[in-house]
């Protein structure tokens, strides 16, 4: 099954609130309920906490370099670059579009158990 990482920042860190309503009233509900969607979970990224290396080079940041964390597993990629050209697809990437920053990126991984 396909792992879809999205790693981003808000556009604006003072739209945080708002857009903490938009994910949960509207993006997750959203996505969730897709029928290519098995699983969609989002994290806020809170603190660096230290580094994950024995021997770090420089500093550590004083705030994550990404704010959200969003994972999607689905179940036919195929069909979510489908939906993606439709017309309700870019309304729906649209509407995220609103809050997040143009470095936003989509991962697509697999597990290493």
């Amino acid at each position: 099954m396909p792992i879809l990482f999205c790693v981003y920042n808000l556009k604006d860190k003072k739209m945080t609130t708002e857009y903490d309503k938009y994910l949960v009233d509207t993006k997750v509900p959203g996505i969730r309920g897709a029928p290519w969607c098995t699983a969609f979970h989002t994290w806020k990224v809170e603190n660096v906490l230290a580094p994950a290396v024995s021997e770090p080079v420089g500093a550590l940041p004083s705030e994550s370099p990404y704010s959200y964390i969003a994972k999607m597993e689905v179940s036919d990629l195929n069909v979510i670059v489908e939906f993606l050209g439709t017309e309700d697809g870019k309304k729906f990437m649209g509407s995220w579009s609103v809050y997040l920053d143009p470095t936003t990126i989509f991962t697509m991984c697999r597990n290493m158990e």
